[in-house]
């Protein structure tokens, strides 16, 4: 088998047999999910201080000894140099982070796997063992009794994050994995290339992958990346996380984020502020859907299918007058099996409300507690001294609360 690490260092020959220089390093095009085709060889001329690149199409054959050209030196074209895409794999690969997407886990490249597809060296696996390691420092005989095994990654599956190496930025593999396991992912990476990640997704996705970050690193990472590339970001988030995060800041940070969001967003966000984080108004959201008293049950799903994506869930849709005053509460699935005529207001009188199972926005962490067990609540809405809906308080956001870390 043949490795990167046999094949840097050896002796470049022409055809017929002189030493022109010494093989520094391979260059490739990546592709995401096909096999990377050598297309320079990067050579320290006997002659000459400057490193050239050798086509790869002059290039007769490759062993662990040398590196044999098809003909003499002077006939071959050389390039000065190659294009900013281009990815030297000793210089650009060999000992980075790279993200393995089957096994949706973070490893470091020890070493690459060569060998021939259609005619061409290729890039075929990368190494992530110990005893890659111990190969690329020349000691692979230490392993007398083989304890290290090869563990290796078929290039075509794993996607490096380096920014040079532009694979990650149209990973379809990248964009299907879980918002949750792409945070975990990101918790592995160093602050750089956890940060190019982020920025390599669209502002949709890289908000969902930001709220399931740990709450100190997503701190981290939105100052990485800066008040201009963050904001189209907090912009896709809820309100909820983008309060979290700008508590998170010095005040002075967080004026600067804010001053970037547009709108009613920006307005909402500095009115949660207001709230300690330990009480309903503090953990409340605005992320929730309003319906009148009037409206019907077919209106009222009509609205949900075409409002219902601005929402993280509907299990729920909230009753409130024209003072924003609050009526009741009403299921999705006491929408779904009600008859299409009948109004808001007729179901939430089905459901037996009772103000008691609201909160007010300085009740405590216990006080909701009690209240959400007590009547068995997924949310509860936060009312204020006037009756007026100011937002919604769910089961989810208590535990966060009470396990930060989870």
């Amino acid at each position: 088998m043949l490795y990167l690490s046999h094949i840097i260092g050896t002796k470049i020959l022409d055809s017929a047999d002189h030493v022109i220089g010494l093989l520094q390093d391979l260059v490739i095009s990546p592709k995401t999910g096909e096999y990377a085709p050598v297309r320079f060889l990067v050579v320290k001329p006997v002659k000459g201080r400057k490193d050239v690149f050798i086509p790869y199409e002059y290039v007769d054959d490759f062993s662990k000894e040398e590196v044999s050209l098809k003909t003499l030196f002077k006939k071959v074209e050389v390039e000065k140099q190659v294009s900013e895409r281009s990815v030297f794999l000793d210089r650009d690969v060999l000992d980075q982070q790279i993200v393995d997407v089957s096994g949706i886990r973070v490893v470091r490249v020890n070493d690459l796997r060569m060998g021939k597809v259609n005619g061409k060296m290729c890039v075929l696996g990368i190494d992530i063992s110990t005893r890659g390691l111990l190969r690329r420092m020349g000691i692979e005989w230490m392993d007398v009794f083989n304890w290290f095994k090869v563990n290796m990654i078929d290039w075509r599956k794993a996607q490096p994050i380096r920014r040079e190496l532009k694979l990650s930025m149209s990973s379809n593999d990248l964009d299907r994995l879980h918002p949750a396991d792409l945070a975990n992912i990101i918790e592995d990476l160093n602050i750089q290339h956890g940060g190019n990640l982020v920025e390599s997704l669209d502002a949709k996705d890289a908000a969902k992958v930001l709220e399931e970050v740990e709450p100190k690193l997503q701190k981290i990472l939105v100052k990485y990346l800066g008040p201009d590339k963050a904001s189209d970001i907090l912009s896709q988030m809820s309100i909820d996380e983008v309060v979290d995060l700008m508590k998170g800041l010095p005040r002075e940070e967080a004026k600067v984020f804010l001053s970037h969001l547009r709108g009613s967003k920006m307005k909402n966000v500095e009115k949660l502020l207001l709230y300690p984080d330990d009480t309903a108004g503090g953990l409340m959201t605005l992320d929730f859907m309003k319906v009148e008293p009037d409206m019907t049950v077919k209106q009222v799903l009509e609205e949900i299918k075409k409002h219902s994506s601005k929402y993280r869930s509907v299990l729920y849709v909230y009753i409130v007058d024209d003072d924003d005053k609050f009526k009741g509460v009403v299921s999705l699935r006491s929408l779904i099996v009600a008859e299409s005529s009948k109004k808001m207001s007729d179901l939430t009188d089905e459901n037996d409300f009772h103000r008691s199972s609201t909160l007010k926005p300085d009740d405590d962490v216990d006080e909701i507690m009690e209240v959400m067990t007590k009547y068995d609540l997924f949310t509860a809405a936060v009312l204020d001294e006037h009756g007026k809906l100011l937002g919604i308080v769910s089961i989810d956001d208590v535990m966060r609360h009470l396990v930060p870390n989870a």
